[in-house]
């Protein structure tokens, strides 16, 4: 049964009502999605990964079918909401820590998340991301400018702007790719309130808390966040180890999710 086939879970509290998907068998992996995305964008890599683990994608506050009060939150609250669905996830499968797998701000909240519940998170991969104490027009202004000029002109601009997270052989065979462009899944009030979120003052974190042993994966065709930036964290983070996917653009769970999913397996396996 693919990850699609798959029933949606509901993990609640008093204002938040978690949304998740879980598939395959083995050792619980979280997956932490992007900033405009949400817990789908991981059932390719799902599919791939299934046969080794038992995959958790989840929807963070305002993303996909988890529902929210109209409070504000931060990266702390989206990693303690994180925190909240290990604990249960754990509760019924037992042992003590998940492996994460954070990617783009995905991989910021991962890191807020392994550094403030060190003891849930037994290996840790942060993909195609940046030191969470620092904003992404910081990493790459250039990018951000375009991407911000290219948002106004939607839904025209929509190709151009798929070919800043995918690469331009893929948008050619999967034209269908740029729809996810077009217009966003969220509210006008939803999206508000996650770009609010991405404009606060971003978290300081000790670094050193970090426990976990750490992959940084990164593509070389990134043009949103340079493989730099993502290999930086290793300055930070004790027992971080580098690996770079040669072609890969920022998206590479969907692209090529059968050779993230690799790289994902190997390291999880030897960690």
């Amino acid at each position: 049964m693919t990850a699609l086939a798959q029933p949606i879970h509901f993990v609640a509290n008093a204002d938040i009502r978690t949304a998740y998907r879980r598939a395959g068998t083995g050792p619980l992996l979280l997956m932490v999605h992007g900033a405009e995305a949400d817990h789908t964008m991981f059932l390719g890599l799902m599919d791939a990964l299934a046969k080794s683990f038992s995959v958790v994608a989840y929807d963070q506050r305002d993303s996909g079918q988890t529902e929210n009060s109209s409070a504000d939150y931060d990266i702390e609250d989206l990693a303690d909401d994180a925190a909240q669905l290990i604990n249960v996830l754990l509760k019924s499968a037992g042992g003590r820590s998940v492996h994460v797998f954070g990617t783009s701000f995905g991989g910021l909240i991962a890191q807020v998340l392994a550094a403030r519940h060190p003891q849930l998170v037994g290996s840790l991969i942060l993909g195609s991301t940046w030191p969470v104490h620092r904003r992404l027009n910081e990493v790459n202004p250039d990018a951000l400018r375009q991407l911000a000029q290219l948002r106004e002109q939607l839904p025209g601009a929509a190709a151009q702007m798929g070919a800043f997270f995918f690469s331009p052989g893929f948008l050619a065979a999967r034209p269908e790719t740029v729809e996810l462009f077009r217009g966003s899944k969220r509210s006008g009030t939803q999206a508000a309130r996650r770009a609010l979120m991405m404009q606060a003052p971003p978290p300081s974190i000790d670094f050193s808390a970090i426990s976990a042993p750490t992959l940084l994966l990164a593509g070389s065709a990134d043009v949103l966040v340079p493989p730099t930036e993502t290999f930086g964290i290793a300055r930070l983070i004790a027992r971080a180890h580098k690996q770079e996917l040669l072609g890969l653009p920022h998206v590479g769970a969907i692209e090529d999710p059968e050779r993230v999913a690799e790289a994902i397996e190997r390291f999880l396996l030897q960690a």
